[in-house]
This record gives structure tokens, sequence and C-alpha cells, in this order.
């Protein structure tokens, strides 16, 4: 009877282990699979984590590209509302004091007044479709909006401008000068005026134009339509700038993405308007660009890369304020230490010892 008791207790321990082997293989398998799980979603996270990291790198890539030409944007509507403004000056002077005007420069004058500038559009607009935002993402989604809005807002007074003063001048077979400097916004433009352009009996001619009544009226048109074209580009200006403020809160980092800034004029020792001369820049984050250069009695401006597509001259030496497409700078001879401050559209000639 005993032999019986022992081996039923004997299978029961056997079955007991059995079931404590199962179970701890149960919790392994377990514990195995939650590490799989927890692998994966890591995995999964990591990898979100990286498309999110090369998804902004792009979008603040493309921003940057943005900035730049807003950047230009700014400057360029500079130059449109300082040329309105020379306008309506001009207007203001053939209304009131046509007498004192140059016979000479009288009928480019009139025709300067009457020149509107070419469509603006900004080249913002091609970059607008590689900006790739996160609608998720509220400060992208909000920064995208701002800038479309700027871009794709038209400046239509600009494409809407009558001629007021040109017809006049037609009926009198007055040819029409080349006037290249409308855009620059120079406070010294008289000077590229050809004096011998007109004739003597054509300047006469519109000397006797200007006293005239119908004159006066379209000197007048042309007066109101050059102020709602200041207070429409000025309003196209403000926006861009505060485009370029948000860009700049949103990414701290963003740069002007110049790369082959040069000095270039016939007081250069390249002595030529082709070559330039390079700069070293000394600041990415403030576009900021130097060199140490001999220089002789005439001109240079800066500009970027072997073309005219982004120069900055100035009237004022040893120091001025850079503006685009400007006048081009005098300087005098001696060695010196050339700063350009594209960030804060400066320039500064230091003269050193060699």
């Amino acid at each position: 009877m005993m032999k019986v008791f022992r081996n039923i207790r004997q299978k029961l321990v056997a079955e007991n282990k059995s079931v404590i082997r199962n179970t701890n293989y149960f919790k392994y398998a377990i514990g195995e699979i939650l590490l799989v799980v927890i692998g994966i979603l890591i995995a999964l996270q990591v990898n979100n984590w990286n498309e999110q990291r090369k998804s902004n790198e792009k979008f603040n890539a493309v921003l940057e590209q943005i900035y730049t030409i807003v950047d230009q944007d700014v400057q360029l509507l500079s130059n449109y509302e300082s040329s309105f403004k020379q306008q309506s000056n001009i207007i203001d002077s053939l209304i009131n004091y046509p007498e004192k005007i140059d016979p000479a420069l009288l009928p480019s004058l009139i025709y300067y007044a009457d020149i509107a500038p070419n469509y603006f559009t900004s080249e913002a607009a091609h970059q607008m479709n590689l900006l790739e935002f996160n609608p998720k993402n509220y400060s992208q989604s909000r920064l995208y909006k701002s800038i479309a809005s700027y871009v794709f807002e038209k400046l239509w007074n600009l494409n809407n401008s009558s001629k007021y003063l040109t017809p006049l001048l037609k009926k009198y077979n007055l040819p029409e000068p080349m006037l290249l400097n409308w855009y620059f916004g120079s406070d010294n433009f008289e000077e590229y005026i050809d004096r011998s352009f007109f004739t003597k009996e054509q300047q006469e001619k519109v000397s006797e134009l200007v006293k005239e009544v119908s004159f006066k009226s379209a000197l007048k048109s042309a007066k109101s339509q050059d102020q709602v074209a200041i207070f429409a580009v000025q309003n196209k200006k403000e926006a861009a700038i505060s485009v370029l403020k948000m860009i700049k809160q949103y990414y701290p980092k963003a740069r002007l993405l110049y790369q082959e800034i040069g000095i270039v004029g016939d007081a250069t020792p390249n002595n030529n308007w082709d070559d330039n001369i390079p700069m070293t820049l000394i600041n990415e984050q403030r576009s900021i660009w130097e060199t140490k250069i001999k220089l002789n009695d005439g001109y240079v401006k800066f500009r970027d890369g072997n073309n005219w597509l982004a120069n900055w001259g100035g009237n004022l030496f040893p120091n001025g304020n850079a503006i685009s497409f400007g006048s081009n700078i005098p300087v005098k001879k001696g060695f010196y230490k050339v700063t350009l401050n594209l960030a804060n559209k400066t320039y500064e000639f230091e003269l050193i010892k060699e």
C-alpha cells in the first residue's frame, strides 16, 4: 500500500514540475514578444524622428532661399519707392518753376517722370513649390501662409499705370531717350543724361510745351499716379520686411545665401568692370565680407559672382549704404580694408598702411 502511495506522490511531483516549466516558458515567451514589440516601436519612433529631422532640414534650406530672395525684394522695392519719389519731385519742379530747369535736361526729365518699372513679381514664387511643410506643424503652416500671401499679392497700380506725358512729347516727334537708371533711384541720375540727345529746336519746343494748361493737367495726373504707386510699394515693402522677421523668428539661423561676393571697377587692380576681386566671408550669419585692396582714383561696385544679377553701389565714400543696383561708388587712391555688410546693407573703406 505504501508503495502505491509513493508512486502516486512521485507522479504528482513530476506533473507539478511540468506545469512549472510550461509556466516559465510561457512567461519567457511573453517577455520575448514584449521586447520585440518595444524594439519595433522604438525603431519606428527613431525613424519618424529622422524623417521629421530631414523634413525640417529641407524646409529650412528652402526657407533660406526665400529669405535671400525676399531680402532682395526689399532692396528692389526701396529703389522703386525712391524712383517714384524722384518722379514726383521732378513733376513738382515742372509745375512750379520749369524755367529754372536746364533746357538740355528738360525733355529727358519729362520722359523720366512718365516711365514705370517692369511688372513686379517675387522670385520666391518659384521656391514656394519646394517649401513642403507639415500641416500638423502650426508654426510651419502659419509661416507658409504668410509667405504665400506676400508672394502672390499683386502690385496692381504698377501694372495699370498710364502714360500722361509721353503722348504729348510724341506729338512733337521727339525721340525717346534710353533711361536705364529708373530702377536705381540714384540721387545723381542726372549725370547719366545725354545733354546732346535733343537739338536746340527740340529743346525750345519742350520749353513752350511745359507752359501749356493741358500739359500742367497731365503733370498733375502723373503726380497723382506716383502718389498711389508710392503707397502701394511701401505696403509691399512692409509686407516683405514682415516676412523676413517671421522667417528669422522661426529659424534664427537663416542666412543670406551669397557665395562669391567681389569688388569690381576701374579703380581696382584689374582696372575693368568684368573681373571681380574676391572678398572673404568673415561672418556667415551676418553676411559680412572683407578684403584688403589697393585702389586707384575711380569707381567700384560690389557684386555676387561675375554677373550683375545681384550688385550694390552707393554715392558716398569712404562709407555709406549699399544700394542694390545703385550708383558706382567713387573712391580715392590708397590701400584699404573694405568691409561689406549685406545684413545691414552698409560698406566701409578703411584706409590702412600697406
